[in-house]
């Protein structure tokens, strides 16, 4: 017989000794310390966690929560007959151990939680605890896929479920509509899917339900209904592609007891009374119905009466929505001033202004109106309101002043405010002083039109961890009494407004800020010493400071610590000393990986050091660097994506070690004095998009390694010395192109048939080169050109900046966009003069061939690019007729054709074109007529000059009339020419035959008579009108005389 000792018994000490043992515990662990084998430990129900039956001894209960590990789970614990109640929760299971199968056994338990236990297995055994009343296991990793065992139907005295976070999946477990007695479920956070069944209305004792983030689809069952002890309801999906609506929402009106409610997601776009439901739930203190697709509803009009309205609802959030009229949806909140703490309705395009009596919320902390379109003043009564602890009004287009919003706030004896975010607006006036505001930790002010200068008093702010107030009109000094107090700042931008800093060089600021931008203020002529302080800075920005000194050594000894690097747009001079890199140090101390610097626009000077490879972008264009060697075949370059080097003095050949750059994206070398051959390694570049190599002195031919550059988009290796032939490939490997800029090369050849293929292009320009033969008809297969429609006004390169843990993100602190997006460029000629395309290049449509040998006919295939913007083939050798379908092209602004063999005449279709601005079909062999309409006739002559054949305007060359060439003498007296002899005698013998006629009729006839005269009288005026206009003629040509 075991021996008994005062609580429990010996086997059931040693089941509890045993799972002692799978803890990661000492015995001197002030954790589990009691349990020991001692005499004076002996009586296990003392033991911490153990309570014991006082009836039977035996152990009862064991609450073990905890955060420790558990390597393994003692099958001993079985010898718990009597346990009722097992919680575990917090105790983090080690990979290997999952929950064992012998819980199973533990029949009599009415109670266990497993939750965040991050624990393996399947959860079968479970069904045999035919008397468990509470079941959590939220947050564990069971076997996936894992669905929700049959044999949970046998747990019909189960009142708590919750299997959130769990990784189930299927689709809505029936088994759990037969527990009768559930009146808590939660489900959320897995990836359950399908519809919700309508069986859940059978579920009549619930009064929590959670089946959030889910991928349940359809309609929500109107049985629930029938859920009229609901308290708590939330079936918000994962993610918002409103697969699970609801159209009608009248099954609400039965769940008198809600008090949390959220559908956040829910496609409600359909369900226009929404707002009198909600409003029939009288207990509610929960809503959310953030993105749903609500619009405005006429009938929230009809509910004047608070009537049923909760008196209790205290947090609101409806943001995401298209709820545009706000003179609808503020007077229904207005129907619960009393209890709101939280209101959020942020991104809805309100429109509209901010009502007087929102300064009746009494209890608001938190308010969120961002992004909307509100206008006019903030109302002052808002301000009154002494409990707000967050204002959030920024993105939309309020106005008033901004001092005296703030000394509405001195009405209040305590000032919670700590966030107060009223950027992006109109809001005018000046920062006064702010030390009142003694609680306040973001003050966000940016792009609004304050003015004035920022009083000192903002520097008392102890508590301020953010202070931005970049893009106004402020003005005057910056001194230390700015940020005396300001030991805790972590952001700090003044960007963009006329802002002297005015600090002593020995100046320690009692910030050490992660991110400073102060772009556009005046730091110089030096640079900034103090910057030497901020030990943990992230990102710096001081572009366009006026600083015209060199940068110190020790700001370069800080670079790996910095994520993004400003100092464009100044006159800062010297050279980089190169330094030392290891590209795998720093992810766990010194952050390495560089997201951007920007050094353009300045006065670098010398080579450009290796270790600026660490960055994934590269700004270095408009300096004097004169070498890139250094930087191009650095070891450490796989983490670049944007690099360049445009307008710098870097001459050489080109390194052939691009192999590194796998993930480069874009790339512009253009206007250095690159030569000699492109290397081959360039086709290693498997990811880039952009590759601009113009302005520089390559030659030889374009190598056939570039194939490999499928994702490439533009090419421009425009004005260089470039020969051979264009390369087939480039519409065969590369169809993505959008522009492909060859112009000023020595190219020859003819056209290659596969340009036909680049169905994408927007811009082809091969002028200046030597190339011969005809243009291909296939030519009308850029569709992109065939098009009168644009995607997009510019061309855009999209990118994922760095590809690292979120850790290093978190480390920081902050989310740094990690995606980058660049505008392409190129230079074409247009009007007579190369001009550069960014902002609007997307919209050109381009076609020049230039400079050229081409000769054969214009194809009339190339008149069905009816996108064309501009067009030049002036200066080949073209001959044949202008295709008459040139019409076609609408969209046409520049034209030229001149420079050709061209023959015949001129369509008149072409008079049609209303967009056309520049025409020049000069020094061509054409004759005829220049047909009439304003487009042609207006134009200077110069656009037709050296074609002798042709006439009419605007040229002084007259066109013949009955086969006579008419002077401009003979033009000159067209009007005296008219009368002649034939005249006369013509009109002689008509005037005698018409009057005789005439008389007797009038003699026979009265009526005849009325009617002659008043036709008599109508010739008359006409006549009169007829002779006024050649009177008027005739003193117009006089005067040019």
């Amino acid at each position: 017989m075991d021996e008994e000792c005062s609580g429990g018994g010996k086997r059931e000490r040693q089941a509890l000794l045993s799972l002692k043992r799978g803890f990661n515990v000492s015995d001197d662990d002030d954790w589990l310390s009691s349990w020991r084998d001692g005499e004076q430990q002996k009586d296990c129900c003392n033991w911490e966690g153990v309570k014991c039956s006082n009836s039977t001894g035996h152990v009862v209960m064991l609450d073990l929560h905890a955060d420790y590990t558990l390597e393994s789970i003692s099958p001993s614990l079985s010898e718990l007959h009597n346990l009722n109640y097992l919680d575990l929760s917090g105790i983090e299971f080690t990979l290997t151990t999952s929950i064992p199968s012998f819980i199973g056994s533990l029949t009599f338990l009415t109670h266990l939680n497993l939750s965040y236990c991050f624990s393996g297995g399947n959860i079968d055994q479970l069904g045999n605890l035919l008397f468990l009343e509470y079941l959590d296991l939220r947050a564990n990793q069971f076997d996936y896929p894992q669905q929700i065992p049959s044999q949970f139907s046998n747990l019909s005295h189960l009142v708590y479920l919750d299997l959130s976070f769990s990784n189930l999946v299927g689709g809505f477990p029936l088994q759990l509509t037969n527990m009768s007695s559930l009146t808590y479920l939660d489900l959320s956070h897995n990836e359950l899917n399908g519809t919700m069944p309508p069986q859940l209305g059978n579920l009549l004792s619930l009064e929590h339900l959670d089946l959030s983030h889910n991928a349940f689809t359809g309609t929500i069952p109107h049985h629930f209904r029938n859920l009229s002890s609901l308290q708590f309801l939330d079936l918000s999906p994962y993610n918002n592609d409103n697969a699970l609506l609801s159209s009608d929402l009248q099954w609400l009106s039965q769940l008198f007891s809600l008090r949390h409610l959220s559908l956040s997601l829910v496609n409600l776009s359909s369900a226009s009374n929404w707002q009198p439901l909600v409003s029939g739930l009288s207990h509610l203190q929960y809503l959310n119905l953030n993105g749903c697709n609500l619009v405005d509803s006429m009938s929230i009009s009809s509910l004047a009466s608070p009537a049923n309205f909760s008196t209790s609802l205290s947090f609101v959030a409806i943001s995401h929505n298209s709820l545009k009229d706000a003179s609808f949806i503020f007077p229904w909140l207005m129907n619960s001033t009393g209890s709101l703490v939280i209101l959020r309705m942020n991104d809805n395009g309100l429109t509209g202004t901010i009502p007087e009596t929102f300064g009746n919320f009494s209890s608001l902390k938190k308010l969120n109106l961002a992004n909307n379109e509100l206008k006019g003043q903030i109302p002052l009564s808002l301000f009154h309101s002494c409990n707000l602890a967050k204002l959030d009004l920024s993105k939309n287009k309020l106005t008033g002043e901004f001092h005296e919003y703030i000394r509405e706030f001195s009405r209040c004896a305590h000032k919670p405010l700590r966030i107060l975010d009223l950027g992006w607006n109109e809001i005018t006036g000046m920062v006064p002083d702010l030390s009142q505001l003694q609680s306040l930790q973001e003050l966000r002010l940016g792009n609004n039109r304050l003015n004035g200068t920022i009083h000192e008093g903002i520097g008392q702010l102890s508590d301020l961890t953010e202070l931005s107030l970049g893009n106004n009109l402020l003005k005057g000094m910056i001194t230390e009494a700015h940020f005396s107090r300001l030991s805790d700042l972590n952001t700090l931008d003044l960007s963009h407004n006329a802002l002297v800093f005015n600090v002593s060089a020995e100046w320690d600021p009692p910030f050490d800020s992660h991110f400073i931008n102060l772009a556009s203020c005046n730091l110089g002529p030096n640079f900034p010493t103090w910057l030497r302080t901020q030990m943990n800075i992230y990102q710096l920005d001081i572009s366009q400071a006026q600083i015209s000194s060199s940068v110190p050594d020790w700001h370069w000894d800080q670079f790996f610590k910095i994520w993004n690097l400003n100092l464009s747009h100044n006159h800062i001079r010297g050279k980089i000393e190169d330094r030392i890199v290891d590209p795998y140090r720093g992810l766990t101390d010194n952050l390495v990986i560089v997201q951007t610097i920007d050094l353009s626009f300045n006065l670098f000077e010398g080579p450009i050091p290796a270790f600026f490879s660490t960055a994934a972008q590269l700004f270095l264009s408009n300096n004097r660097f004169s070498n890139a060697n250094p930087l191009l075949c650095a070891n450490s370059s796989i983490n670049t994506k944007f690099m360049d080097l445009s307008n710098n003095y870097i001459r050489g050949q080109l390194p052939d070690c691009w192999m590194g750059y796998e993930f480069l994206a874009i790339l512009d070398l253009s206007d250095n004095h690159f030569y000699g051959n492109m290397p081959k390694s360039l086709g290693s570049l498997k990811h880039i998009e952009s590759i601009h190599l113009g302005g520089n002195h390559f030659s030889g031919e374009i190598p056939s390694s570039l194939h490999n550059c499928t994702k490439l988009r533009v090419f421009d290796a425009a004005d260089n010395q470039l020969s051979g032939t264009i390369p087939s490939w480039i519409g065969g490997n590369i169809p993505k192109l959008l522009v492909l800029n060859l112009h000023s090369n020595k190219l020859h050849g003819s056209i290659p048939l596969s340009i036909c293929n680049l169905h994408e292009l927007f811009v082809l320009d091969l002028s200046l080169n030597i190339l011969s033969g005809n243009i291909p008809p296939c030519i009308s297969n850029l569709s992109a050109m065939a098009t009168l429609t644009s995607s997009s006004a510019t061309i855009t390169h999209g990118y994922l900046v760095v590809d690292i843990h979120n850790s290093i993100f978190e480390r920081i602190g902050t989310d740094f966009p990690n995606f980058g997006v660049y505008n392409d460029s190129t230079s074409v000629i247009w009007k007579g003069k190369m001009s550069t395309y960014e902002r609007t290049l997307g919209l050109l449509r381009s076609i020049d061939f230039s400079s050229n040998r081409l000769t054969g006919e214009i194809p009339i295939e190339m008149m069905n690019l009816i996108g064309l913007v501009s067009l030049n083939l002036s200066r080949n050798l073209f001959s044949g007729h202008i295709p008459p379908t040139v019409g076609q092209l609408k969209s046409i602004d520049f034209l030229d054709l001149s420079r050709n063999h061209l023959s015949g005449t001129i369509p008149s279709q072409l008079a049609q074109i209303d967009r056309l601005s520049v025409l020049d079909l000069s020094y061509n062999d054409l004759s005829g007529e220049i047909p009439l309409g304003t487009q042609l006739q207006t134009r200077d002559a110069s656009a037709y000059a050296g074609n002798p054949k042709l006439c009419g305007v605007p040229l002084n060359n007259t066109c013949p009339i009955h086969g006579h060439q008419i002077s401009e003498h003979d033009a000159d007296g067209d009007d005296e020419q008219f009368v002649t002899e034939g005249f006369y005698i013509t009109m002689a013998v008509g005037f005698v035959t018409a009057f005789w006629g005439v008389f007797f009729s009038l003699i026979l006839k009265k009526s005849w008579r009325y009617a002659y005269f008043k036709l008599l009288s109508d010739v008359y005026d006409k006549l009169y009108v007829f002779v006024a206009i050649k009177v008027a003629k005739l003193k117009r040509i006089i005067s040019q005389v």
